[in-house]
C-alpha cells in the first residue's frame, strides 16, 4: 500500500506584518504634530536684518538715590533734592534726547526708584536703565 505524501504546511511570519503595524500606529499618532508649526504665530523682522546706520547712541544721565540717614536723597548731576520730584525741572530742561540711568543703593526702597521712575514718565522720557549694588552682607 501506498501512502500519499502529506502535503507540506506553509508557514506565514507574521514577523513583517506586526512592523508595519506599529510603523502605521506611530505615522498616524504622528501626523496631527506635522501641522502644528504651521499654527503657531511668529512675528519676525522683515528686510535683510541690517540695523540702520544713522543710529547713535544718546548720553546717559544719572540719577542717583541714596539713603541718608531715614531720609532718601536725589542727585542728578550737581542737583540734589530731597524727593523726586525736586528733580522735575531738571529732568524736564534736559528733556528726551537723553537716556536715563536710576543708580540706587542696596539700602533704598523700592519707593525710592519707583518715584524716580514716576517723574521720568512724567517728563516722557522712555529710554530709562537701572544699575544697583549689591546686597549688604553679600
Amino acid at each position: 500500500m501506498r501512502f500519499k505524501p502529506r502535503p507540506t504546511e506553509e508557514t506565514f511570519s507574521m514577523t513583517p506584518m506586526i512592523d508595519i503595524a506599529f510603523l502605521l500606529i506611530i505615522f498616524f499618532i504622528l501626523l496631527p504634530l506635522r501641522g502644528l508649526d504651521f499654527k503657531l504665530q511668529s512675528y519676525l523682522p522683515r528686510g535683510d536684518g541690517q540695523l540702520p546706520t544713522n543710529v547713535t547712541p544718546k548720553e546717559t544721565v544719572k540719577i542717583r538715590v541714596r539713603k541718608d540717614g531715614d531720609e532718601l536723597v536725589y542727585a542728578l548731576g550737581q542737583h540734589n533734592a530731597p524727593d523726586a520730584e525736586g528733580l522735575a525741572p531738571v529732568i524736564r530742561a534736559l528733556g528726551k534726547e537723553y537716556a536715563y540711568e536710576i543708580d540706587a543703593s542696596a539700602a533704598v526702597p523700592w519707593r525710592g526708584v519707583v518715584d524716580a521712575v514716576n517723574v521720568l514718565a512724567a517728563a516722557a522720557c522712555t529710554d530709562v536703565r537701572f544699575r544697583g549694588g549689591p546686597m549688604p552682607g553679600r
